[in-house]
């Protein structure tokens, strides 16, 4: 007998399907006659023998044998299909995604009845269902085992719960109709796939994406390089299951397209909101049976590219039906490529986390670009124009918010569509707070200052501690990251102060100019909105507190700290061990925080040792002697208050003992007096508003500056 892999001519893939298929129609014919029962009931002569148990007659096995010599020719044949694109999905199909020979021979079959108009005609006629639009499935199983020779395999491969129905390769075998007759069919979506290509193949779909290696990858894509890596590293030992976590949704997208180059691969994008179901005039409400059949068409593809999976949109659980996270485990379980599920939600009880959960996905939090890498991106989307506008000190600050770089391009593209002159700092900044999305501000309130260094008037021991703070600030990455630190001690390492001196002595105001030379927002923590009377919910919002103050890479202050940070003291009842619970929980959360947070208090001795010992830097904050009250008087005049030439500061700061903030209350107060007399500021009533000050406080005046200056 000739070789038949020497009679093959050189064609298409396609082109050998259909010739296949008709190998194997060839084979079953060999055996049976086909057609219909002759009237009076007579079957043909093959099907009398095989009910009788009679052996096929020899020369039918023979010219059946031959058949199959052919089918298994063409098997082989597929590792020869290359060239054309079109030739490499055709034999991904047959070698990657059906796995064994019946499977081949299967989607062979099925394949070849939608490519061939002639195959399909005579497939309906030897089944007997000139109308089908599939194969009847006892008919397929007679031409893929003619001689039954594995009943049982050909048996499984058609039935409901073999991975080819699974996930949505063959399609139909639920029963249906009167008669309750099973007819299968390729997906149409394999169809598409195979002809055309995987962006073909998502068009008219939604929630489908095909990102291939010949999309250009987003930009700036290299500021998560050490993300993509941590990924690559985590798919090995995850078992090709992680749950992403990252600034937006755009940023998952680029860790996850990341990912995929590095895999030599495209990726397959579902977005689970725009496969649910929508009514009219109301709300997305989650239909379990939609989602799974979206998730089911981008997990094909996602088999048939051999690519990664990104799930999205999973975390917006309205609560009107409940997800069936057993139906999506059991498709996306088994699927043999890696599946990312974006967990944009930072409830625990979010749909993502619980799939997550289910999937035994690996988390993965991606980390933010340092401030070095995000004042490059910035300086890199602005026009030179704006660069100059903001200068160093306005770059630095935008630097300075822990936005991604999917985050700042948009930041960028909005305020220059909404400005019809330059990007300017304070609408820019406002924008890059609305990305962040942080809510601290629900239990603490913002501090704008507009203080500067100028009128900080502060003795030397006090300087150099913040001297210190902002270079542990400004060169924490050099120190921490990149010469190991960080690595070596796992806590501890957040910028963490105590300023405590008397009332008035420029504690809280020294605290917003530190952070806004660090580029921060600073808080200042409304004790109000954090303490409770009921048990543990104290702890729940400094918790709640601090991850926000991380994610919005925010400054926190602590005002009047001893009211929180107070002594533990000797349990004698419940009250006692339930306020030290809250002691230890906020002292944990210190050590964990990564980023700055002042103390300020007025009652030093009263702060839990424990806490002063975990504190990196603490200032003492001094009344002010003499020669630096009148430094702040000085500094306290505005450049445009009307004042009287040569104002005796001395004098003023010899007769008055006063604090920063009693100074300033003075100046504010004489300011007054002058609008309401129409009059520049005097010593007189500079004097007269340094007596106000002193009767409110309770003290008495032994001299005043104009009576010093008579003497």
């Amino acid at each position: 007998m000739p070789d038949p892999t020497a009679m093959l001519p050189s064609a298409t893939a396609a082109a050998d399907v259909v010739r296949w298929a008709r190998a194997l129609l060839s084979r079953h014919s060999a055996l049976y006659d086909h057609g219909v029962v002759a009237q009076g009931g007579v079957l043909p002569l093959e099907l009398q023998r095989w009910i009788r148990g009679e052996g096929q007659a020899p020369e039918r096995v023979a010219r059946a044998r031959a058949a199959a010599t052919e089918v298994g020719a063409l098997r082989t044949n597929v590792q020869l299909w290359s060239g054309s694109e079109a030739n490499r999905r055709w034999q991904r199909l047959m070698v990657q995604v059906a796995v064994g020979p019946v499977e081949c021979d299967l989607l062979a079959l099925l394949a070849a009845v939608d490519l061939s108009p002639r195959m399909a005609a005579t497939v309906r006629l030897l089944a007997g269902w000139p109308d089908a639009a599939g194969i009847e499935s006892s008919f397929a199983q007679s031409v893929l085992d003619p001689l039954e020779d594995d009943p049982e395999a050909v048996a499984a491969v058609l039935r409901a719960d073999h991975p080819l129905a699974m996930r949505g390769v063959i399609r139909g075998l639920d029963a249906r109709g009167d008669q309750r007759v099973q007819f299968v069919q390729l997906s149409p979506t394999v169809l598409t796939w195979l002809g055309h290509g995987a962006e073909v193949a998502c068009r008219g779909r939604d929630h489908l994406r095909w990102w291939g290696t010949q999309h250009e990858p987003l930009r700036d894509s290299a500021l998560v390089a050490a993300d993509i890596d941590r990924c690559c590293s985590e798919l090995a030992q995850s078992g090709q299951r992680l749950r992403l976590r990252a600034g937006t949704g755009d940023d998952v997208l680029v860790l996850a397209r990341g990912v995929a180059a590095r895999l030599g691969s495209g990726l397959v994008t579902c977005d689970c909101q725009s496969a649910l179901k929508r009514q009219a005039g109301e709300a997305a409400w989650l239909d379990s049976d939609a989602l799974v059949d979206g998730l089911r068409a981008a997990a094909l593809l996602a088999l048939l590219e051999d690519a990664p999976l990104l799930v999205r949109g999973l975390g917006h659980d309205d609560g009107s039906r409940a997800l069936d996270l057993a139906a999506v485990v059991r498709l996306l379980g088994p699927l043999p490529v890696p599946v990312f599920v974006e967990d944009a939600a930072a409830e625990a009880a979010s749909v993502a986390t619980a799939l997550g959960r289910e999937l035994n996905a690996t988390a993965l939090e991606a980390t933010f670009p340092d401030k070095v890498q995000r004042q490059e991106l910035w300086l890199h989307g602005l026009r030179p124009a704006e660069r100059t506008a903001l200068g160093e000190a306005g770059l630095a600050r935008l630097a300075g918010f822990p936005l991604t770089p999917a985050q700042v391009q948009s930041v960028q593209a909005e305020r220059r569509q909404a400005s019809t002159g330059l990007v300017d700092l304070e609408s820019t900044a406002e924008a890059c707070r609305v990305r962040i999305g942080h809510r601290v501000g629900e239990v603490a309130q913002r501090v704008t200052t507009a203080a500067n260094w100028d009128q900080v008037v502060l003795p030397e021991p006090v300087l150099a501690v913040v001297r210190e703070m902002i270079a542990f600030a400004k060169h924490g990455e050099l120190v921490l990251q990149q010469w190991g630190f960080a690595a070596l001690y796992h806590y501890g390492l957040g910028l963490t102060s105590l300023f405590s001196g008397p009332p008035g002595t420029g504690k809280t105001m020294l605290a917003g100019i530190i952070a806004k030379e660090l580029g921060l927002d600073l808080y200042r923590i409304d004790l109000s909105r954090v303490l409770s009377k009921y048990i543990g919910e104290t702890e729940q919002r400094l918790g709640r507190l601090f991850e926000e103050g991380r994610r919005g890479g925010v400054a926190l202050l602590f005002d009047e700290a001893d009211s929180l940070f107070a002594r533990r003291t000797e349990v004698k009842s419940s009250v006692d061990r339930y306020a030290n619970l809250e002691v230890n929980f906020l002292l944990q959360k210190m050590e964990e925080y990564s980023g700055v947070v002042i103390l300020t208090t007025n009652f030093a001795d009263s702060i839990d040792e424990a806490f002063k010992r975990r504190i990196r830097f603490h200032a003492q904050f001094p009344l002010p002697n003499q020669q630096e009250r009148e430094r702040l008087w000085q500094a306290m005049i505005p450049p445009r208050l009307p004042i009287e030439a040569g104002l005796p500061f001395e004098l003023l700061a010899k007769a008055y003992e006063f604090s920063g903030g009693e100074i300033k209350n003075a100046v504010l107060r004489a300011a007054f007096y002058a609008a309401v007399d129409a009059t520049p500021v005097t010593l007189d009533l500079l004097d007269r508003a340094a007596q106000a000050e002193c009767q409110e406080r309770g003290r008495l005046v032994l001299r005043t500056a104009a009576s010093l200056n008579w003497q």
